[in-house]
């Protein structure tokens, strides 16, 4: 059994059928059928009903998808262990994160482990906007810090829930909603152009995302990658500014006006994410000591629970995580 064949099987039950399958594999749908048949007679059991438009698993088909598709992740988990571990052979640490979180946590983390390590090498990856397809921890990196992903998390990779930050509000002075008195309601942002972190090539943006959870359709003016620029279209009048808490505490808001929401619900969490088996020791496990233990920034609250496993610790469990106290 090879895993192309596990790949074109998921593909064409995912994308309902062999021609739209074909497009997702980049195979010609000859091959896509010649994977699925030589599936097929490895198994010894038909798997696809193709009398049937769109194709629809059979019985046995039903049985083994799950099967192909806790395979193809734990492939694809493996694969990320065994990149973060060459990237830490090669004596780089790899971090993926926010631009906002990079600029609020990452100065002290990085600087208190260079004092220990200081030959070390670091790349820290900053992007907006959340994961691509709920993966958190892409090949090569050794530690996450991101916004909560939704969803089961591929096999292998461990959560630890960091802090809590609510999304705030920023307008110019002479903006009507600088005299607002007390809150700003949800019903009320959207009838402003908006800018948003979170570029518009990618998934639907954090905030305009917590608007369409309270059944209001906002329409972005700017989605752009970095609280700064938000910060400048704001001061050029181009609309009203939403940002989360702790980009507002690293940020000049300097001639502006800030702003909570009503609603505290409006609010996101953020979380640590590490493959199993690759925090092994020297320079990768002070990392995470450090970012783990290390205090809520401002602009958040932590997020505390009773007594909860030691990540760093022989047999730590897989998946998530309960948070640390603080």
């Amino acid at each position: 059994m090879e895993l192309d064949w596990l790949e074109t099987f998921l593909a064409v039950v995912d994308r309902g059928g062999f021609t739209a399958a074909s497009e997702q594999v980049h195979r010609s749908q000859s091959r896509v059928s010649a994977h699925i048949a030589a599936l097929e007679r490895d198994l010894g059991v038909q798997l696809i009903d193709r009398t049937r438009r769109p194709a629809t698993l059979t019985a046995a088909g039903e049985v083994f998808v799950r099967y192909a598709r806790d395979l193809v992740a734990r492939v694809g988990s493996a694969r990320t262990a065994v990149g973060a571990l060459r990237w830490m052979d090669a004596e780089a640490l790899r971090v993926l994160t926010t631009p906002c979180i990079g600029s609020a946590v990452f100065p002290a983390v990085l600087g208190e482990l260079v004092q220990r390590f200081p030959g070390v090498r670091l790349a820290l990856t900053q992007r907006s906007g959340p994961p691509d397809e709920n993966v958190p921890l892409p090949d090569g990196y050794v530690l996450a810090v991101l916004p909560k992903v939704d969803g089961p998390l591929p096999p292998g990779v461990h959560e630890r829930m960091l802090w809590r930050e609510r999304m705030r509000i920023v307008v110019r002075p002479d903006h009507e909603l600088a005299r607002h008195d007390g809150g700003v309601r949800a019903e009320e942002l959207v009838r402003y152009p908006l800018v948003v972190c979170g570029a518009a090539s990618e998934a639907v943006p954090e905030a305009v995302a917590m608007l369409a959870e309270r059944g209001l359709a906002a329409q972005p003016r700017a989605a752009v990658d970095t609280p700064l620029t938000v910060l400048a279209l704001v001061r050029a009048g181009a609309g009203v500014g939403m940002l989360n808490g702790v980009a507002l505490e690293t940020a000049d808001t300097d001639g502006l006006v800030v702003l909570d929401t009503d609603d505290p619900g409006m609010a996101r969490e953020v979380a640590a994410y590490w493959h199993d088996g690759v925090v092994t020791g020297g320079a990768a496990m002070e990392l995470h000591r450090i970012v783990l233990d290390a205090e809520a920034p401002p602009g958040s609250e932590p997020l505390s629970a009773p007594e909860a496993p030691d990540p760093r610790a022989d047999g730590a469990h897989n998946g998530r995580i309960a948070p640390p106290r603080r």
